[in-house]
């Protein structure tokens, strides 16, 4: 089930052919926002996230594309396809004739949760990302991450970790990366050239305000800092937080406490 401006459809075939064209032909912008419970997740931050970055693109934007509208169309998909309760909604933003066509598509997700199953990262040096804020748009770098995600799988490694091109730590292919040391929670800058995820920042304003012990640092990272931490944390959308087990010839604490990750999932409700 899709909802294509407002309409929907149970099937592509249904769809205009000149959409369909622009829709696997064109270049597109997306984002994912999490439904928990039925309720929607960070929605203002979503949102702005997504007009923005259809400015920042050059996209046509109806004067409909309020938030408001966006919502009841998540609630009338939610309505009508019967969908969970728990889950992703993608939004994809194409041009189609001069003009800007959404289309959402929901998928079953988990819910969020630390995973500490086995996770093995490398560093991923064949290309660089920019740092500066054309590359905090999840859009910019779509081929060096699926490079990246191939050398991940030749190489028997769950993730990458990616660095800019002063060869300062910027994220996973998975999501945004956090170091625990000791009181310590560090996180590359947004200008590193990190995607400016809406979890993010949600996290990052809930530890500031929520666990004052925490001394959270934002700032550019060397690799060097990875094999200082007792903890590596991924934080997703779609996965929660995975714990890194392996960097190298490094194995990361277990025992190390990340109650605060569970502490800021439990708000969430």
């Amino acid at each position: 089930m899709y909802n294509c401006n407002g309409t929907l459809v149970s099937d592509l075939s249904k769809t205009p052919s000149d959409l369909l064209h622009s829709l696997f032909k064109n270049f597109s912008i997306r984002e994912n926002v999490r439904l928990l419970k039925g309720q929607i997740l960070f929605w203002e931050k979503h949102y702005f996230r997504m007009i923005a970055s259809l400015r920042r693109h050059r996209f046509f934007i109806p004067m409909n594309y309020t938030m408001a509208y966006f919502e009841q169309e998540i609630q009338k998909f939610q309505n009508s396809a019967s969908i969970s309760k728990n889950g992703l909604v993608q939004f994809q933003f194409i041009e189609n004739q001069g003009t800007t066509t959404f289309i959402l598509h929901f998928q079953e997700a988990d819910e969020l949760e630390i995973n500490k199953d086995h996770y093995a990262v490398d560093l991923y040096k064949e290309a660089q990302i920019n740092s500066g804020t054309l590359s905090n748009l999840s859009a910019t770098n779509l081929s060096l991450r699926y490079m990246a995600k191939q050398y991940a799988n030749e190489n028997g490694f769950e993730d990458v970790i990616l660095l800019n091109e002063e060869k300062n730590i910027v994220e996973t292919l998975r999501g945004s990366l956090f170091l625990v040391q000791e009181d310590l929670l560090l996180t590359p800058a947004l200008e590193s050239g990190c995607q400016d995820f809406a979890i993010r920042s949600v996290f990052l304003d809930w530890v500031k305000k929520n666990r004052p012990e925490i001394q959270l640092v934002e700032k550019n990272l060397n690799p060097f800092e990875l094999q200082k931490s007792q903890k590596l944390l991924i934080l997703s959308l779609e996965k929660g937080v995975q714990e890194v087990s392996q960097y190298r010839k490094t194995n990361y604490h277990q025992e190390k406490t990340t109650d605060f990750i569970s502490s800021f999932f439990k708000s969430l409700d």
